[in-house]
């Protein structure tokens, strides 16, 4: 292809691990190697250097340290700083970094890499530093030491780029206001969702029972979060036919399980644990209603996912939620209330609503693809060379 570019993907966060900035990293490398572009990703490994990912044949995936997540923001610097010493950047024609301020944080403020560098920001750590509940001594370690640092980081990070991507219209607004970058140096560029794998499917999942409503929420159990609201809204429920499935797992597992015990709602709520890419689609598809009350997000890929499944959501009015959900004929956008998503819970246990919010949610998300994603983030890579 004459007018192929060779592109540098910096990814601390890359399948096999999970999360929607390994999909946002593996969706882009796949779709501009898909479009003719050679893509090089260099990221890290979780439990061996030799793990393998679902790449395109013009995709090559280079593991330069292990994760360490007990400590992620020394991670990200110790990575970073590999990237600066593993990667020749005169090789490449666009240097991408895929989390800020994960992927270049030592790479831009020395300001002496000619080739062209990009970086997305999923979210900003003020939002973040914001968003954090004190619930655990872990709590206070990240409110007042580790995304602090962020903050400093993602300064850092941003001022070099010659471009910055926001995923959500909360980041631009953040970026282009706490941050001090001019308008022209951001771009708002939201996530996609993959509908060749993300569709209604006819199969129930087992872990649904036909005979209740069922609410369903998929992501880590941390207090960002918010799960706690969820429970207290489901308890403000007057229906005990409606049943709350929780597929994740993380450290507020517990303190959540007490809660639920605590509000009499306990037999009303079943924890799934971890739930693999190959059982979401049934998953969302077999729930009535999708969940996600969390306190910050820097998007929200899960509700495209789910919506992209034909089921409709309730997203709380926090950081992204609001970019992914952009239309309220098939989502709903509501205030971090328990009593507000009460009401939202208990207007979508009308079947008429639901059958109409279902048809609307999966009309919705088909305007929303990888595909877009990537030539908006092409046509940026063309403009800045």
């Amino acid at each position: 292809m004459e007018d192929s570019l060779r592109v540098c993907l910096i990814s601390k966060q890359f399948p096999p691990g999970v999360g929607g900035a390994e999909t946002y990293a593996s969706e882009l490398a796949n779709g501009l190697a898909e479009r003719g572009h050679d893509v090089d990703v260099y990221t890290q490994w979780i439990d061996s250097p030799d793990e393998e990912a679902d790449v395109h044949e013009h995709v090559t995936v280079h593991r330069i340290c292990k994760a360490r997540r007990k400590l992620v923001t020394f991670e990200t610097l110790w990575f970073s700083y590999r990237a600066r010493r593993e990667i020749d950047f005169e090789e490449y024609d666009i240097v991408h970094g895929t989390m800020m301020p994960a992927s270049t944080v030592a790479v831009t403020p020395f300001n002496d890499v000619e080739t062209p560098v990009v970086l997305t920001s999923h979210g900003t750590s003020i939002g973040e530093t914001k968003a954090v509940a004190l619930e655990t001594p872990a709590d206070y370690l990240l409110k007042f030491f580790f995304h602090p640092m962020n903050v400093a980081m993602d300064y850092v990070a941003s001022r070099d780029a010659d471009r910055v991507i926001a995923i959500s219209d909360h980041a631009y607004e953040q970026l282009t206001t706490w941050y001090g970058l001019r308008e022209d140096e951001v771009e708002m560029i939201p996530h996609g969702v993959d509908t060749e794998w993300f569709y209604p499917r006819e199969e129930q999942h087992p872990a649904v029972d036909e005979g209740k409503t069922t609410l369903l929420y998929v992501g880590r159990l941390g207090a960002r979060k918010g799960l706690d609201l969820a429970l207290r809204a489901l308890a403000e429920v007057d229906d005990e036919d409606v049943e709350f499935l929780i597929a994740g797992t993380g450290r507020h597992e517990e303190t959540l399980r007490e809660l639920a015990r605590e509000l009499g709602i306990a037999e009303q709520v079943r924890f799934l644990g971890y739930v693999g890419d190959e059982e979401l689609p049934v998953l969302y598809s077999s729930a009535d209603v999708f969940v996600l009350p969390s306190r910050y997000e820097g998007f929200g890929l899960v509700l495209l996912e789910a919506m992209a499944c034909g089921t409709p959501v309730i997203g709380a009015d926090a950081g992204g939620i609001p970019t992914a959900v952009s239309d309220e004929e098939y989502g709903v956008v509501v205030e971090r209330d328990a009593n507000a998503v009460s009401k939202e819970i208990s207007r979508l246990l009308n079947d008429n609503v639901r059958e109409r919010m279902n048809a609307e949610a999966l009309r919705g998300s088909k305007t929303m693809t990888w595909e877009g994603t990537v030539r908006n983030v092409e046509e940026i890579y063309r403009r800045n060379r």
